[in-house]
């Protein structure tokens, strides 16, 4: 895999990719958006051109982030930052240039408390999950960024979020479904059954309902015709119609799954693969209009040791039928696409979002 434009220090904090460093001219300008066209549907042999970064170690709080959490892309190139340090969300255009933010803090009607998930419902209005405030929070997005309204949402640990027009989806355990569509009063359709989890039927009654609520829920992608759900810590690969009618499921080959057990009676413990590793689900995005691309944290322990590197393994999904095309653990964390756009969440030295677009194939 070659990344072209990358500084040395860019380069390591990618995660465990092997890459070319190529100088190339121009820095790190914005340039001219055209209309998005999508990649080719392969992982192998990719060149990412950088194009700009979002980010800086120091300046106002839309330029100098505490930590990237969640990035989503418009269907006109605007780009939304969430900052999970500081629970601000920032919004800028598709040339990187800031259009505003959220940056109140509290219950109050356009403030966040504990935001974790971004959604373009369409070109101009974002949708914000703040489970710290149980609500989902509309901003329009235009020479600026103004709330909107606001729609009351219940849902407890790791949750799946995305939007397509007025179809809007959660990811959480109720009744034994785990995805539900909302609206403001509320969820309209719940489908999905909830996956096993192995070892659960081996817990107490209350660790199992505290393992079910957390460990169930899926990480989800809308499209225009439809929503693909993809289970955190399974194999599990899914398509549901508009309607909430199943079109296809898949399991994933090669797949560890995460197992769960009881240490003392007391609490609920995760078990990892200690030799091949357990794949645990860590973005979920857009590969064009016909594919997904799925990418998974391969772990072999509960915590990572001080200064390891993550493997991330990347699958290219079939969305018309669950067949995966392609699969490589050399392309880093993607957050969000954007035709042949990629934008690369990293950490060293400081927080920012790498802009960068797929080339040559």
């Amino acid at each position: 895999m070659t990344i072209r434009c990358l500084s040395r220090p860019w380069a390591a904090v990618l995660g465990a990719v092997a890459v070319t460093l190529v100088g190339c001219g121009g820095g790190d300008a914005p340039v001219s958006v055209g209309p998005p066209s999508p990649p080719a549907p392969t992982l192998q042999r990719l060149t990412l051109d950088t194009l700009f970064q979002i980010g800086a170690e120091s300046g106002e709080s839309w330029q100098r982030f505490g930590g990237i959490w969640d990035v989503d892309v418009s269907s006109s190139g605007q780009i939304a930052v969430l900052d999970i340090e500081t629970g601000q969300v920032h919004v800028y255009n598709s040339s990187g240039d800031h259009l505003g933010s959220v940056t109140e803090s509290g219950l109050e009607p356009g403030a966040l408390e504990g935001p974790t998930g971004l959604a373009w419902r369409d070109a101009d209005n974002l949708l914000v999950w703040d489970p710290g405030s149980s609500w989902i929070s509309r901003f329009t997005v235009g020479k600026g960024v103004s709330f909107a309204d606001q729609s009351r949402a219940f849902a407890f640990g790791e949750t799946g979020f995305c939007a397509e027009g007025d179809r809007v989806y959660l990811s959480y355990w109720q009744d034994d479904l785990v995805v539900h569509q909302l609206a403001k009063e509320g969820p309209v359709r719940s489908f999905g059954t909830m996956p096993e989890i192995p070892g659960m039927a081996e817990l107490g009654p209350e660790l199992q309902e505290i393992g079910i609520e957390e460990l169930t829920p899926s990480g989800l992608l809308c499209t225009p015709s439809g929503v693909l759900d993809v289970a955190f810590y399974g194999s599990r690969v899914r398509m549901h119609d508009a309607s909430g009618s199943l079109l296809w499921e898949t399991e994933l080959a090669d797949f560890n799954p995460l197992s769960v057990y009881s240490p003392d009676g007391m609490g609920l413990g995760r078990q990892f693969d200690a030799a091949e590793g357990t794949q645990l689900l860590r973005s979920l995005v857009a590969w064009g209009d016909e594919y997904g691309l799925v990418q998974y944290e391969v772990r072999t322990r509960e915590y990572p040791e001080e200064g390891e590197v993550p493997v991330i393994e990347s699958r290219l999904v079939r969305l018309s039928d669950g067949a995966e095309v392609d699969r490589t653990r050399d392309l880093p964390v993607v957050l969000s696409s954007w035709g042949r756009r990629l934008f690369l969440p990293a950490t060293e030295p400081f927080p920012r979002v790498i802009v960068a677009e797929v080339a040559g194939n």
